[in-house]
């Protein structure tokens, strides 16, 4: 009990020296008063969602065939509910699965803005994304999906991976 408590006080501290230097920084550069606030925003709740703890670094700092094994039984069924990965190859399921990155979003975020290269498929595996498509805005035509956890979205970026006619 003792341990666990000096762990997160050293993990507040830390949070408050992080805060401490992005508030020295943002006034270094001048950001406007809104950018300042989504950085807030968007610190608070990695907080709110982490404690402090890095995912990512207590996964890479173990021996590889536990790291793989961790991230197998994270991302699996995520990665099993897109079609194109059901009958893949073992091997480049797990390489998939120690590719994949977690990533928090604050409300409101732009992920990806229509037009824009896809370069990533997303996995949402808590809370909500709504999609929003235009047609680039010239045909009137608008079309929405809200996104839940378990679902993807980006799968076109296969679709171009794996057509032989595709340039890079």
């Amino acid at each position: 009990l003792f341990r666990s408590l000096q762990s997160t006080t050293v993990r507040i501290e830390e949070m408050r020296v992080r805060r401490q230097d992005a508030e020295q920084w943002m006034s270094h550069r001048l950001l406007p008063e809104d950018l300042r606030e989504r950085i807030r925003r968007y610190e608070q709740y990695k907080w709110q969602e982490t404690r402090g703890v890095d995912e990512e670094t207590v996964i890479r700092d173990l021996p590889k065939d536990l790291r793989r094994d961790i991230k197998r039984h994270l991302c699996l069924a995520l990665l099993m509910r897109v079609p194109m990965f059901e009958k893949m190859d073992e091997k480049l399921i797990d390489a998939m699965c120690d590719r994949l990155k977690p990533v928090l979003y604050t409300d409101n975020s732009y992920i990806v803005r229509e037009g824009d290269p896809v370069n990533e498929m997303l996995f949402i595996m808590r809370g909500n994304l709504l999609t929003m498509t235009t047609n680039g805005g010239r045909t009137g035509f608008f079309n929405s999906v809200f996104l839940e956890a378990g679902d993807f979205c980006g799968e076109e970026l296969l679709t171009w991976a794996l057509d032989p006619h595709s340039s890079s």
